[in-house]
């Protein structure tokens, strides 16, 4: 049979991978340096989406820079409180989050009513208190429980911290608001019931009332949950098993298959893993390591020892020829690695654990990435190393066992 050659010229990497590949010239001395470059070029796409964050189309106010600000803080505390829920058996006894070196709390909730809130926050604005929620309200969401605080703020320069804490609540036995903490080196210095005011605790700190100083004012129940109580109870009433069931069988009604056409001709090409620098690549101390413009061949530096085997596994020639092939390789010879561009969604798991058994081998899926590294366009096709380039080698299905048995 007549052979078909096809050379694909070198390919020149973008601009944004040789800015990538600066970084790793921070790294070891020159020549490991050069083979840490050559592997990653070699298995590294040869195509990069650069984004550019200097511009946003869509400008944020003032206003909304200030609600973004507030809910990273409270949805820090929130992930910094964690650590106690999420590692039920860690040694430290205290959280960081609960470490309050030199503070004024102040302790609050929704049941104080939207005036009190109002000049709650106006307080902390003034005086840098931190106001502290043992959850949200039930019924609802973070994200509606921020707007209603922040509602409560407008006007207010700075916007005062706040930061959802169930586990100070607990580790300062505060049960009813509004209260107020001096903490210094995490011990209290001062606290009250009933009052939030900093100027008024101070007052009494500096005439030597310290310690607890009991009820100074109207108290309120606290309506929000405990945050971490409330997840404790979500997760327990999950049912973790039907989760990983849903998610494994969701796996390939999501799954996208990267689709290649059949066979028609036999053809052998070659493609060029060539890749020509645009940017010098430097060292740590800004000494080129590559000049800009030189070529490299990865394969010069790390051969590509195994062969890749790209075939349809929805198309039961294919895979049976496929099939017929590997009965006649020595496999100790070299690593074969069998690569599918499609499969059965419906059967999805059944389908693949069936393929592999058939094949006697672990079968993958082919994704953009690797159609674009090696330019394949028809299944079945044969990937190898020959001297400085890849050998793709296209054998229709139905000449496939004929071919590979000679």
């Amino acid at each position: 049979m007549r052979q078909q050659r096809v050379s694909t010229p070198a390919i020149g990497m973008p601009l944004s991978a040789s800015r990538l590949l600066v970084a790793l010239g921070r790294f070891g001395r020159r020549w490991k340096m050069r083979r840490l470059c050559l592997l990653f070029l070699l298995v590294a796409p040869l195509a990069f989406r650069q984004v550019s964050w200097a511009q946003e189309p869509y400008p944020l106010s003032d206003e909304d820079k200030k609600i973004v600000e507030m809910s990273r803080s409270i949805l820090q505390s929130v992930v910094d409180g964690s650590s106690e829920f999420i590692e039920p058996f860690s040694p430290i006894e205290q959280p960081a989050s609960l470490k309050h070196n030199d503070e004024w709390l102040i302790f609050a909730s929704s049941s104080l009513g939207d005036s009190s809130l109002k000049q709650l926050f106006k307080e902390a604005s003034a005086t840098g208190a931190i106001v502290l929620f043992r959850g949200i309200p039930e019924g609802k969401t973070l994200g509606a429980a921020i707007r209603d605080w922040h509602t409560l703020m407008v006007g207010l320069d700075p916007v005062p911290q706040v930061r959802i804490d169930p586990k100070a609540f607990v580790h300062w036995r505060v049960t009813s608001v509004p209260a107020i903490f001096r903490i210094e080196d995490d011990k209290v210095t001062a606290s009250a019931l009933g009052v939030y005011s900093k100027d008024w605790l101070q007052r009494q700190i500096e005439t030597g009332n310290t310690g607890s100083l009991g009820q100074r004012g109207p108290i309120h129940s606290i309506l929000e949950p405990d945050l971490m109580q409330v997840a404790m109870q979500r997760l327990q009433s999950l049912d973790l098993g039907a989760l990983k069931k849903k998610a494994i069988e969701r796996f390939w009604s999501r799954q996208t298959f990267t689709d290649l056409p059949k066979a028609t001709q036999y053809r052998i090409r070659t493609v060029d893993p060539t890749i020509v620098m645009q940017l010098p690549l430097l060292d740590a101390n800004g000494r080129t390591l590559i000049p800009a413009g030189t070529r490299i061949n990865p394969l010069k530096a790390l051969p590509f020892t195994q062969q890749l085997v790209v075939f349809n596994a929805s198309n039961a020639e294919e895979v049976d020829a496929v099939a017929h092939w590997l009965e006649t390789q020595d496999r100790t010879l070299r690593r074969i690695t069998l690569i599918t561009t499609q499969l059965d969604r419906a059967q999805g798991w059944n389908s693949l654990n069936a393929l592999e058994k058939t094949l006697d081998s672990p079968v993958y899926l082919l994704n953009a990435s690797l159609k674009q590294r090696f330019d394949l366009q028809v299944t079945p096709s044969f990937v190898q190393a020959k001297g400085l380039a890849f050998e793709i080698e296209e054998i229709p299905a139905k000449e496939l066992v004929h071919e590979k048995a000679q």
